[in-house]
Order: structure tokens, then sequence, then C-alpha cells
């Protein structure tokens, strides 16, 4: 179908894994657990019983990683595939991509397509990866996470498995859920420099085109709560083991749903100029539509002889024209999102953190928080 988007697949490592027969979710879910973090816990196992003690693994954020994150990343990558296949096969379907700007809509689709299926970004995503796994083997950056416990090796089995395989797969797969993302950045940016043909009288108040914030939320909103366990768990580990406090950790962790909200978001401003002209439109079109109407209404009904009022339609239809005016036309919005749409965003990527907060606080004040947040509020 050539309106269609794929970008859950494509790629050099989307071809190993149809040639691993390792496409449907479940099994890239078992096969990941089980390269990334079984060998750990095994490794670890054979090294206690020879005496050796490994404290990499007390460091709580590499669990979190490997157990909530990396397998989020991958169910996040399939959300993004369907949402955003549903949402361009509904810009041609109800016609807010016209014929004459449908070569060029699809012009955007196959240049994505393009970036999507070449074998750069990948190999360069993995190339990094690996980089980063042999720094932490060798000392360049932190071993992993946030314990700083010393090993009786730095090249013990569970370090060289966790730095060689682990975190170059999280790492590679993080960074290729980044890369999709940017792909439908790359669609939106596109699609905001198309004349939509937009509904001012839309239900939706978003001139028909609300449908578009859906990838934005639903795979932000999961790449967020993963990102956010594995931070959280690796300040659990600083409060354990070193004796931080949790408010040390506060603004660091703003900035990150603040950052996490300005990508989720930020793309679907670009609509914004499009949103307001259809506004400004619609207010002309539908006011005269309403004008001509209110102005027969009164020719009819309000001079010389009247006639029966019981039962006629006249009056119904003309406060139906006047809210619909009202709510969907003069209310029409000029953002494709809503503060509560940030608000739950912001709850998602909050969610993490009650283990943090139980660790420091009473468990009626978490709960107390988890209230506001569950309200709209933003904790204190």
């Amino acid at each position: 179908m050539a309106e269609e988007l794929r970008l859950g697949i494509g790629g050099p490592f989307h071809r190993v894994e149809r040639a691993a027969r390792l496409e449907p979710l479940h099994r890239q879910l078992v096969v990941a657990t089980g390269v990334a973090w079984a060998p750990l816990i095994v490794l670890a196992a054979i090294e206690s019983l020879v005496g050796r003690n490994e404290p990499l693994l007390r460091d709580l954020s590499i669990h979190a990683r490997l157990l909530i994150a990396l397998p989020l990343f991958l169910v996040a990558e399939r959300v993004l595939d369907h949402s955003c296949r549903v949402t361009v096969a509904r810009l041609f379907e109800e016609g807010f991509i016209g014929d004459a700007q449908r070569p060029r809509m699809l012009a955007i689709l196959r240049a994505v397509e393009r970036w999507r299926d070449s074998r750069w970004p990948e190999t360069v995503l993995l190339a990094g990866a690996v980089v980063a796994g042999i720094g932490a083997l060798s000392g360049w950056t932190a071993p992993a996470g946030v314990i700083h416990g010393v090993s009786q090796s730095r090249y013990s089995v569970v370090r060289v498995w966790y730095a060689l395989v682990s975190l170059p797969l999280s790492q590679f797969i993080f960074g290729r859920v980044l890369f999709r993302w940017g792909l439908w950045i790359r669609v939106l940016c596109g699609l905001a420099r198309v004349p939509l043909r937009l509904v001012p009288w839309h239900a939706d108040r978003r001139g028909g085109i609300g449908f578009l914030k859906i990838p934005s939320f639903s795979y932000c909103a999961i790449v967020l709560f993963a990102v956010s366990s594995t931070l959280c768990a690796g300040w659990s580990t600083k409060i354990l083991h070193e004796g931080a406090t949790i408010e040390m950790f506060r603004p660091l962790f703003y900035a990150f749903v603040l950052f996490g909200a300005v990508l989720a978001f930020a793309p679907l401003l670009a609509f914004v100029p499009q949103l307001i002209g259809a506004r400004l439109r619609g207010r002309r079109e539908f006011g005269a539509l309403v004008t001509a109407y209110g102005r027969a209404f009164g020719e009819r009904w309000l001079g010389g002889d009247r006639p029966g009022l019981l039962g006629t339609p006249d009056i119904q239809s003309l406060s139906d024209l006047s809210s619909s005016y009202r709510e969907n036309v003069d209310g029409m919005m000029p953002f494709l999102f809503t503060a509560r749409d940030a608000v739950a965003l912001f709850v998602a990527s909050q969610l993490p953190a009650i283990p943090l907060l139980l660790t420091q606080l009473p468990a009626r004040e978490v709960l107390s928080r988890i209230l506001r947040l569950v309200s709209g509020g933003i904790p204190g």
C-alpha cells in the first residue's frame, strides 16, 4: 500500500531478526532477557561458589535496565509502528491529504523509509554501543550504573558479559528507539508543510487531526517510564549504599520529565500555524452560515404573521448551529495536545519513583503524592 508507513521494520538488525525468526514480540522479549540478564545471574552464582563476590549486581539500575527498560523499548517500537501506520492511513482515508498534495506526502514517506532501511544509522548505533561497553570494561567510564563496590577482578566473567553483551544490547535498542522516533518527527515536520484539508468545525476541536498526537503520547509514555525506571533504580542504589537523599535527585528528575515532555510534544507545535489558519477560516465561513440562518429565521418567525412554533425544528437547528460554532469553531485549539496529556505523561514518568519515595518517606505521604498526581497536581 503506497500510503502505508512502517517504522518498526527495516534496517539490518530487523533483517537479522527475521532470519532468526525473532519477529514476534514475545520471542524478542524472551531472547533479550535471556541474553542480557539471565547469564549475569548464572555467572554470579558460579563465581559465588568459588568465593568471589561481584558487587556489580547490587546496582539496582542494572536489573531495571535489563528487566524493565529493555523489554519496554521493544514494546515501544511495536507501539510506534502500529500507531504511526494507523495515523498515516487515517490522513489519506479521511481526506486530509488532497489529491494535489498526495505525491508530495508520498515523497516524504519514501524518504523516511530510505532512512529506515539504510544500514548506516544502525551500524553507527551498534558501534557506539560496543565502544561504550568496552569503555565501561576498561575503566574509561563508570563500570555500569552507580555502584562503586570493589570487585576482586575488573575482568570478572560477570563484568565482561555485562560490558560486552548486556550493556551494548540495551544501549543499541535504546538508540534505535530514539532513531525511529526521529523518523516520525521527520514525518510530522514534512506533514506540517503540506496544506492539510482541515475541518474547522470538527468535534475534536483540532481540525480533525487530533489523532496525530497518539504516537507522541503512547510511545513517549512507554519510553519515559522505561528510562525513569532505570534512573530511579540507580538513585535507589545510591540511597541504600551511599547514604544519598532523595532531595539530591529532585532537580535532575524534573529536568528529565521536562525534556521528555518536550521530546513528545514539541514536534506537534509545527501544526500550530495550520490550526490557527483553520480556526480563522472556520470563524469566517461557519460564522457566515450562522448569520445567514439567523437572518432567515428572523424573517420567517419574527416578522409579520407568525405561524405556530409548536413542533418546528427551526429553533433546535438554530440552537445546534450556535452550539457548534461556540464549542467547535470558536473553541478550536491551536495545539494538538492538551494540559491533560502533559499531566498524563508526567504521571507515567513519575510512577517508577514510588519505590524510591518509599525508601525515605512514610507510606501515607507517598499515597498523598500519588493522589495529587492522579488528580492532576504536581507533587511538592
